[in-house]
């Protein structure tokens, strides 16, 4: 009998690289923010405090859009830009974040040989909405049973709902799931609290840290080797 019934992954850092990590991410995130805060004409520090302020209110759906989310951050400044301005950057978000979507290597195969082999594959991604607006052109749409977007469901990790969720549409017990991720937001131990096993990815690339969550549990360094663990 198989050990597991489902392996649920993480996005950022695990499926594809994170916005942040490594070093040369970072300089392309904030190189990014700042182009947002010069266009919509405030200073870049208070932009960029502000903005990442909101993180996790825009993760989880309390701003429910891209422009909602940059008129509030604006108006938390002080500053009022037209509303064609907002549009503008929000789509400049949209780009941004495609940049991004690219399965790391061996991750297609992985998936598509999990499922080959009979396990329910799903995704659990605490993002923003460009992520769920780009997601049916990426190369992931068709490879999960079942994909949470934190800013759809209103709901961000490490709540426990978020994972009950998953399990719910995949049709198994928390229990009987492998959580694979970074460890952002306290993911891992998120997972674990519901009963999934959970694992850290961390490519060789990757830092070591990053804001991440430490984890004394197994860990892997390419997702092939999830194949090993089932």
């Amino acid at each position: 009998m198989k050990k597991y019934k489902a392996v649920i992954f993480d996005l950022f850092g695990t499926l594809i690289d994170d916005m942040t990590n490594p070093e040369a991410n970072l300089l392309v995130h904030v190189q990014s923010r700042n182009e947002m805060a010069d266009a919509l004409g405030v200073n870049r520090e208070d932009f960029a405090k502000e903005w990442t302020g909101a993180t996790n209110e825009r993760m989880a759906g309390i701003f429910p859009s891209t422009k909602v989310a940059l008129s509030q951050v604006c108006g938390r400044l002080g500053a009022e830009p037209g509303e064609d301005v907002i549009t503008t950057v929000a789509e400049s978000r949209i780009e941004y974040t495609q940049s991004f979507m690219s399965p790391r290597r061996g991750v297609v195969e992985t998936l598509s040989t999990l499922r080959g082999r009979g396990f329910k594959v799903g995704l659990i991604s605490n993002c923003m909405e460009e992520v769920s607006r780009l997601w049916d052109s990426t190369p992931f749409a068709s490879l999960f049973d079942v994909v949470i977007l934190s800013i759809d469901v209103r709901l961000a990790k490490p709540d426990r709902r978020i994972y009950e969720l998953a399990a719910e549409r995949l049709g198994v017990e928390a229990t009987e799931c492998l959580y694979v991720g970074d460890g952002s937001d306290g993911e891992l131990t998120g997972a674990a609290r519901v009963g999934m096993t959970a694992v850290l990815m961390r490519a060789p690339y990757d830092q070591e840290d990053g804001g991440r969550e430490g984890w004394e549990g197994e860990r892997i360094s390419r997702i092939a080797e999830v194949l090993g663990l089932v």
